[in-house]
């Protein structure tokens, strides 16, 4: 009786499992899923075919939207520009994909990037005014000195050293760049001797370690990861305290002086938002709380660090890597650089004006 009393709840269990987690749902075309291993053996993934061959196939088969079950975790797929813009520019209908949120929160679980609803908007209402066109030119002249010596790193290298590992070159200097208009502090991740001394800069590497092996990870085991790795919770610890000692130097500094710096460094924005009493914010609603706590500042300058540094070192990297493909468009580039004041120093307004450099990049986005 007892064994088949057993046997009647794994049953049960399978049968939950599956229809939970393993089954088409909301009358979205897919391929039906397999149990525990979704859509992965049957697309070829598990044999080495990339996510691109995968969801090309699947959109000639199913349409602009589809279903995909990347083991347990289902993904709606999205493949229509049109589609794709509106979902981007009606957030207040869309939320953050499930997947996107559930995988960030074990890293960022107040990060901006990971919240919905009314923590969303207080977040937001800090953080988004923070990225606007207008605070990015103030780092304009910041952007353009950091660039330069990455370049002046290249020109006194070697002439027989041939291996340069550009993804790596361009994640350093965009680590130094974010370091500067984050904290503005120095990491030093563009001096040739070792980019790694830096006990901060070696820490903000260690913690990125641990994102890329996070968010591929089923949750539990990046859950898992971040409790018991020594090297990712010895990371976090001096990012923590240092970020905290920051925000302590900021409040110590005079008004005149925050208010010039916030034009120009994100903590010193953010530590405009902190919570005056903590303890009080805490006990309210989340429809009635102000401000930003201590841990939700640190949280959003890790998230803030992580996605842009590594959205936009990436995107460098596939720039350059196109213009070595295609040297005809490199030519006109450098052409249309000349035609528009040759070797004199870069200025906003001449970075405006050079339109066939804005079309390459948004191809190369694209």
């Amino acid at each position: 009786m007892l064994v088949l009393l057993i046997f009647s709840v794994i049953i049960l269990l399978i049968l939950y499992i599956k229809n939970k987690y393993f089954t088409l749902r909301d009358h979205i075309l897919g391929l039906s899923p397999h149990f525990l291993f979704g859509n992965v053996i049957q697309s070829g993934f598990v044999y080495g075919r990339s996510r691109a061959q995968i969801f090309e196939e699947y959109k000639q088969r199913y349409g602009d939207i589809f279903q995909f079950f990347f083991g347990p975790i289902r993904l709606i797929v999205v493949s229509n520009t049109t589609d794709i813009q509106h979902i981007f520019t009606h957030r207040n209908i869309y939320e953050q994909g499930y997947l996107f949120t559930e995988q960030f929160s074990v890293l960022f679980p107040s990060g901006f990037i990971t919240l919905t609803g009314s923590k969303h908007k207080r977040h937001a209402a800090i953080a988004m005014p923070l990225f606007r066109r207008a605070r990015i030119i103030d780092n304009f002249d910041l952007i353009v000195d950091c660039t330069d010596k990455l370049l002046s790193n290249w020109r006194i290298t070697s002439s027989q050293h041939i291996h340069c590992d550009i993804v790596a070159q361009c994640q350093n200097l965009l680590l130094q760049i974010f370091g500067l208009i984050s904290f503005d502090y120095d990491l030093e991740a563009l001096d040739q001797d070792n980019p790694s001394k830096n006990e901060l800069t070696k820490a903000l590497h260690d913690f990125m370690s641990a994102c890329e092996l996070v968010l591929v990870a089923p949750r539990i085991l990046g859950v898992m990861y971040t409790k018991l790795s020594r090297r990712h919770r010895r990371a976090k610890s001096i990012i923590t305290r240092y970020i905290y000692q920051m925000i302590d130097n900021e409040m110590t500094a005079s008004e005149e002086s925050r208010a010039q710096r916030k034009r120009t460094c994100l903590i010193a924005s953010l530590i405009a938002s902190l919570q005056e009493d903590e303890e009080m914010e805490a006990k309210k609603s989340e429809n009635e709380k102000k401000g930003l706590s201590r841990a939700e500042v640190l949280q959003e300058m890790l998230a803030f660090m992580i996605a842009g540094y590594e959205t936009t070192s990436t995107a460098l990297a596939w720039f350059i890597h196109f213009m070595s493909k295609y040297p005809h468009v490199q030519q006109k580039i450098k052409e249309e650089l000349i035609k528009t004041g040759g070797e004199q120093d870069l200025t906003l307004n001449r970075l405006d004006s050079l339109v066939y450099l804005d079309c390459a990049i948004n191809e190369s986005l694209r």
